[in-house]
């Protein structure tokens, strides 16, 4: 951002001083903002109950990375996305109001004049970068979101969803990119699905929707959404996009509805002359858990020269055992050193997977991946009084990322020549948390 260091200095100390009071200061945000500025509250969803952090966090996530030379660039992005929200110049202003109010008031010992006017300096910047973005996105007549007809409506296993829906509008997109998604029966909540594939004949963009124990849109996308329904689709969005031409060789590593961008990257790969040497290894939960590998099944039959693998856990196995085969499988091979490879998944699933790679060899600049939230730190049921002595991590959300941690221990695949049809019990365990999936909030 700017060249001012001690601005930097001044506003990530003070931010930090009060991580430890974040969900006070959240709600104090909210309450200085929606009572100073009623209007602003139609803005938002009506069940505010976990949409507390979603605004917040993505400004503690800008400060925390002010000094990133890739800001500006996100600034200009994020204000373009926000024109979904219906957000006006003098909105900006409301918020940082209240956001500067909210830390003021948490930091009362620390707080002072010169730590306010960098709190301003830091925020204007802010706020022009995001408007430009906004004012230059009108200026280019793109639509603030698009309206997009359900055409077809597969629900696998009561599990996952594969929703097909044609957008008003021609709707640029990258292999690999997602979009946020808002129901009619939800107004104002906005959540991130990736997008798999390219447009089919009639246009129609498919996303893959993995159900939420107790998630607002993914329950309504899985069980209330049919043929002839609109939804509203933001721009699309992302940085883990196709290995650039003349990639030799490209391993594909899918997680649950991590197949949906993999399944996007993967036709890309394959419209090339020449096409790259593909591998392909996609993991689920159980057997009954690939909810779309008839389509892979039909470009392995179309593409001899593809090669891939089931993972699975198989009834009575146990966890450990199945988690090594595919570590020895990834672990055991010696030519990652021309690689590239495109993994997207569960955060756990994306995390553990990425070090065994780069400790088998593989070039972090070779791997494509999932940007990963600031923290994934894990923790069980901890009492009061430990979440008194040593409270558990902020979970400040990043909006880059299209997974989050999950709440349940390590994976359990294995291998097999095809999914298989028969119904298997859900696994317990595993790399897959009850939403199992890529930008799955609720």
């Amino acid at each position: 951002m700017s060249d001012d260091k001690d601005d930097i200095d001044a506003v990530t100390g003070s931010l930090e001083r009060v991580r430890l009071r974040a969900s006070h200061v959240v709600r104090y945000f909210y309450a200085h903002l929606f009572t100073r500025h009623p209007r602003l509250r139609p803005l938002f969803p009506a069940a505010m109950d976990d949409q507390y952090e979603r605004l917040f966090a993505a400004l503690v996530h800008v400060i925390d990375h002010l000094d990133h030379p890739g800001l500006p660039a996100h600034l200009d992005q994020l204000g373009r996305d926000h024109r979904k929200f219906r957000i006006t110049d003098e909105d900006y202003a409301a918020v940082g109001e209240s956001l500067v109010a909210a830390i003021r008031y948490h930091s009362p010992s620390t707080w002072d004049e010169g730590t306010e006017e960098s709190w301003l300096r830091v925020y204007g910047f802010i706020t022009a970068a995001m408007t430009a973005g906004a004012h230059s996105s009108l200026a280019a007549n793109e639509p603030a979101w698009w309206d997009a007809t359900v055409v077809s409506h597969r629900l696998h296993g009561g599990h996952t969803a594969v929703i097909r829906a044609t957008p008003s509008a021609d709707y640029p997109c990258l292999p690999g990119q997602y979009a946020t998604i808002e129901h009619p029966d939800l107004p104002g909540v906005w959540r991130p699905y990736s997008v798999a594939g390219r447009p089919g004949r009639d246009g129609a963009l498919e996303f893959h929707i993995g159900r939420v124990t107790d998630g607002l849109l993914s329950t309504v996308l899985c069980d209330r959404t049919l043929p002839g329904q609109v939804l509203r689709v933001g721009a699309a969005s992302g940085s883990a996009l196709t290995p650039p031409p003349g990639t030799p060789t490209v391993t594909l590593i899918a997680a649950g509805t991590g197949w949906a961008p993999v399944k996007a990257v993967l036709d890309e790969l394959l419209a090339r002359r020449p096409a790259p040497r593909i591998r392909i290894d996609v993991v689920a939960r159980g057997e009954s858990h690939f909810y779309d590998g008839g389509s892979l099944v039909d470009l392995l039959r179309a593409h001899p020269y593809l090669s891939a693998y089931w993972w699975y856990q198989e009834r009575g196995e146990g966890r450990m055992r199945s988690a090594e085969r595919l570590h020895d499988h990834l672990s055991g091979r010696r030519d990652w050193h021309d690689e590239t490879v495109y993994l997207c998944g569960p955060v756990m699933f994306v995390q553990e997977t990425a070090e065994l790679l780069h400790n088998s060899g593989l070039p972090t600049a070779s791997l494509i991946r999932d940007p990963l939230p600031a923290s994934v730190q894990q923790r069980g049921y901890v009492p009061h009084a430990e979440q008194f002595l040593d409270p558990p991590a902020v979970k400040w959300i990043d909006p880059d990322a299209r997974t989050r941690p999950l709440e349940l221990p390590a994976p359990e695949p294995r291998p097999t020549a095809m999914p298989a049809p028969a119904p298997a019990p859900p696994s317990r365990g595993g790399w897959f948390g009850p939403h199992g999936a890529v930008g799955k909030v609720s």
